[in-house]
């Protein structure tokens, strides 16, 4: 399983429950890590999206919420197929058990697909410590957020990777070499 994240110089990843900046670079990396694969999302996560990106396109999006049934029986999201909302905080198990049944359900998921976590802060919280890898965009100016994300990666992940370094942002990636993990 991966995460891939964004935060400003003072970790924050929101404010008043939106992303603050506006960032072609880290939009298209974050397109690029997650198309053809699954996203677990947090439904303030799934809801901060512009309603015309919900659900995000060429992946399957998994919703975790305490109330699947009423977002799932909203007349927006009813003819999604690539959208399920769900209470099962274990559904990545579920989900890599059965890759062929969700192969099937969604044409654009790669036959390899991996699961991505996207937020937000509380779903990070929890799976991070199941990652074998963490893709982080560090922006490089404060953006006065009042959600920060407050994780040690140095502390699990043995390696760091820069991917991209500029004067806007640097993208990393944490890993764990040669783990084989979920």
């Amino acid at each position: 399983m991966e995460s891939i994240l964004a935060y400003d110089l003072n970790n924050g990843i929101s404010k008043n429950g939106a992303i603050p900046w506006k960032s072609k670079t880290d939009m298209s990396f974050f397109y690029n890590i997650t198309k053809g694969n699954v996203v677990i999302m947090g439904r303030t996560t799934f809801l901060s999206l512009p309603e015309n990106c919900r659900p995000l396109k060429n992946r399957l999006n998994i919703v975790l919420t305490s109330n699947p049934d009423l977002y799932a029986n909203d007349e927006k999201y009813k003819n999604a197929n690539n959208l399920v909302f769900t209470s099962n905080l274990n559904i990545y198990q579920e989900i890599m058990q059965n890759k062929e049944k969700y192969n099937s359900l969604l044409t654009s998921l790669s036959p390899d697909f991996k699961i991505i976590i996207i937020g937000g802060k509380q779903i990070y919280d929890a799976y991070f410590p199941l990652c074998e890898t963490v893709w982080v965009t560090r922006i490089k100016k404060d953006y006065q957020c009042d959600l920060f994300i407050d994780y040690d990666f140095a502390n699990q992940f043995k390696d760091r990777e820069i991917i991209k370094d500029d004067d806007e942002l640097v993208i990393s990636k944490y890993y764990i070499p040669d783990n084989k993990g979920f």
